[in-house]
């Protein structure tokens, strides 16, 4: 990726690197470290948070009632607590190695701003990188959500390949993992694929919901038994 396709820091969050080094200082750290591509992110997230609200991601937020929800490449924006929130998820955890500090001060205000909205639910943010913390996760035990996870900002192809089998031992059969916008891509999961449009934008977000047999074959048996009421909750 080149410095004229770095993605610029969203304005609503500026003031949360006040007093820490420059982001783009923290793109050239990733680098060095070998771990993937310190991206700020937060726009494709803030999509799919949009999107489910606006029912036009499919059976996405009645999937992650009652689960423990695990975000990977969380950057600096709440916009993943606040699906797991909005839609009745048990908890929530937040993987991001490189924006862990600002991350932990936009949730927070997000909480504060949102809570007429939502109850908060217990959550926790990870400075792990994602195949680490993937790996401290029980088998069979969470749904996950991965917005923007493009193969231009993971190291390589084994590191992909390592988390996308982690992904597969990780996942609730009950769960579902949501891939909006993203490269990983487990295997041995059932597959459902379609688009969203954005609110407001003509722009078109790609959004693959894996899930393993359970999981699949009860949503596939009553399709629109699972959906989330924002009403009745």
């Amino acid at each position: 990726m080149t410095n004229k396709e770095e993605p610029e820091l969203p304005e609503e969050f500026a003031d949360q690197f006040a007093g820490r080094p420059d982001w783009r200082e923290r793109l050239s750290k990733s680098r060095d470290l070998g771990l993937g591509f310190a991206a700020p992110g937060g726009q494709f997230t803030r999509a799919l948070h949009e999107a489910c609200l606006a029912r036009r991601a499919g059976n996405l937020p009645g999937s992650l009632k009652g689960q423990s929800v695990v975000e990977l490449g969380a950057g600096m924006m709440p916009h993943g607590y606040l699906i797991a929130a909005t839609f009745g998820a048990k908890n929530y955890l937040a993987i991001e190695p490189y924006y862990a500090d600002v991350l932990l001060k936009t949730l927070r205000q997000a909480i504060e701003e949102q809570k007429h909205l939502a109850a908060e639910i217990p959550w926790k943010v990870s400075s792990d990188d994602m195949l680490n913390a993937l790996r401290g996760i029980p088998d069979g035990s969470v749904s996950i959500l991965a917005c923007g996870i493009e193969d231009c900002i993971l190291p390589d192809a084994d590191y992909k390949a390592a988390v996308e089998v982690e992904i597969a031992r990780a996942l609730s059969e009950k769960g579902v993992f949501a891939s909006s916008h993203s490269d990983l891509h487990p295997k041995g999961l059932r597959e459902e694929t379609l688009e969203f449009q954005r609110i407001d934008s003509e722009l078109k977000d790609r959004l693959r919901l894996h899930r393993k047999e359970e999981a699949y074959l009860r949503q596939q048996a009553n399709p629109f038994g699972r959906e989330f009421d924002l009403e009745k909750g």
